[in-house]
């Protein structure tokens, strides 16, 4: 998942231009611009070969758009267990077209229920192996939100409008024409791929790290790893992310009785289910929105002075405002000491993303003896989720009151990954950006989560350089998402040449 949150703030430090630029969307990113000096050499594709792969974008573009539809077409809520079918319905689409294009081993794994595809070409055995990453599931809809169906596509002003149109379905189609568009011009790939769709991202890819643990070989000979649920800055600039905050989540229901009480004969004696859930919610924090747990904040990394100072140096003095208004939000809450940014990128937060109890279609003269709700932990560079996790299940259990009954489910996402600038692949996404944009790539923290960065590391595979089109203000996660047909087709270009980058790139 990247499990984005419902807004992002992005942070832009131009080193020697003292310039920047602040955009919003659903998850917090913060990034700095650093100006590249990087001497490494690519292989690129001729002039020759560029024109063809142009002249098959051109001649293919309906068939690849329509293709996109009839993916966005297909609900893949992956949250929703009655939603399997359309899981495999997209999977075995996803298969259909893996195969059609001349991938090898394309195969469709189920494991806890969710999807994984994988497909390979290892043809080119001198050449390294390049890992692609990403994930066909999306987000929950409210369709009374939309202006359009979600899961009826429209094309509107150069915008394909549908749920998960830029996250993540429309550059998983863009890697794959790519793909197509080699294969049909060259005959070939100049390197070996394998890819790895995710059809559980949006909940957090829980059934990943299982299924990354049973197919260690199949990660075994991979050299190197592309991210394509990832952003560009705008038509005129990449970015790549430097790191991202983890991620867990905590289930709790809490019950009082076997069965809901009549308000009137039982009101004042009976204990409620939903009073005690929020007694419990409102002992995690405190007034300001910080968290009241003693010791929550002791193992975050302590950034130094110049570090702050950068970031402070940086800072629209408008902004704050100005996101208030835009969000209709009376003011901030959160730690003092740190700023407005700091708090979404170098801290941890917590939340209460659900909450049900009672009867809520109408009037119910009823004393809930149920409660459920949901807190998601986004968390900054030295916490452990699972820590995490453990300290609020602890607190919640010392705070029951009544003599209620509580209990936990749990879900963790992975800790914070944070990336290494002069990692080979890393560099080699960024070279391609540079060239391509003729401006070095914004490098950003990213205060939102993609779980596969951290557990296909940990599951012996390559660390993952992150190279997509999505943009900041195409509202994924949120109402009336779009993706620009613009930036498709910049993406269809950006991952040829990707391709053609890591030849002779063998990290020795």
């Amino acid at each position: 998942m990247k499990n984005k949150i419902i807004y992002f703030h992005l942070l832009l430090i131009l080193l020697g231009y003292n310039q920047l630029s602040i955009a919003q969307t659903n998850a917090n990113k913060n990034y700095i611009v650093k100006n590249s000096t990087d001497s490494l050499v690519l292989n690129k594709a001729t002039e020759n070969q560029i024109k063809a792969y142009n002249e098959f974008f051109e001649q293919h573009h309906k068939r690849h758009i329509d293709e996109l539809i009839q993916l966005v077409s297909i609900p893949t809520m992956s949250m929703k267990p009655e939603n399997k079918p359309e899981l495999i319905k997209a999977a075995e689409l996803l298969k259909e077209k893996l195969n059609t294009i001349g991938l090898e081993n394309t195969e469709v794994h189920f494991t806890n229920d969710l999807p994984v595809i994988t497909s390979t070409y290892t043809q080119n055995k001198a050449q390294p192996t390049i890992l692609f990453y990403g994930h066909f599931d999306v987000q929950p809809v409210n369709i009374k939100r939309w202006d359009s169906n979600p899961f009826s596509p429209e094309i509107r002003d150069g915008r394909l409008y549908g749920r998960g149109a830029t996250d993540d379905k429309g550059p998983l189609i863009a890697l794959i024409s790519a793909i197509e568009a080699l294969m049909t011009v060259d005959g070939k790939l100049p390197v070996n791929i394998k890819l790895l769709l995710d059809g559980g991202e949006e909940m957090g890819s829980p059934h990943l790290p299982a299924w990354l643990a049973k197919h260690q070989d199949w990660l075994s000979n991979i050299d190197f790893g592309v991210n394509v649920d990832a952003m560009m800055h705008d038509d005129n600039q990449g970015l790549i992310w430097k790191g991202l905050r983890g991620a867990a989540d905590l289930e709790v229901t809490i019950t009082s009785a076997n069965t809901d009480l009549h308000s009137g004969i039982y009101g004042g004696v009976a204990p409620n289910a939903a009073l005690a859930a929020s007694k419990v919610i409102a002992s995690i924090w405190k007034d300001d929105g910080t968290i009241a747990i003693k010791g929550f904040y002791d193992d975050l990394k302590v950034f130094s002075k110049n570090e702050r100072k950068g970031i402070a140096d940086a800072v629209d003095p408008n902004q704050e405002a100005e996101e208030l208004k835009k969000f209709a939000i009376n003011q901030w809450i959160g730690e003092a000491d740190y700023s407005f940014i700091e708090r979404t990128w170098i801290r941890t937060s917590i939340d209460v993303t659900g909450f049900k109890a009672g009867y809520i279609e109408g009037k119910a003269s009823i004393i809930p003896h149920s409660a459920w709700f949901r807190m998601m932990a986004r968390t900054g560079p030295g916490h452990d989720p699972d820590k995490i996790i453990k300290m609020l299940i602890k607190h919640i259990s010392q705070q029951i009151p009544w003599g209620l009954k509580v209990e936990f489910k749990e879900g963790l996402m992975g800790p914070a990954p944070v990336f290494d600038e002069n990692d080979l692949g890393f560099r080699i996404g960024k070279k391609v950006l540079t060239d391509f944009f003729n401006k070095s790539p914004l490098i950003l923290y990213l205060g939102g989560s993609v779980p596969a960065l951290s557990s296909i590391p940990d599951a012996g595979g390559p660390n993952l350089v992150s190279v997509g089109f999505q943009r900041s203000d195409e509202n994924f996660h949120a109402d009336n998402e779009f993706m620009r047909i613009d930036s498709f087709k910049k993406g269809q270009r950006i991952y040829i040449n990707l391709l053609h980058a890591f030849v002779n790139q063998l990290d020795d």
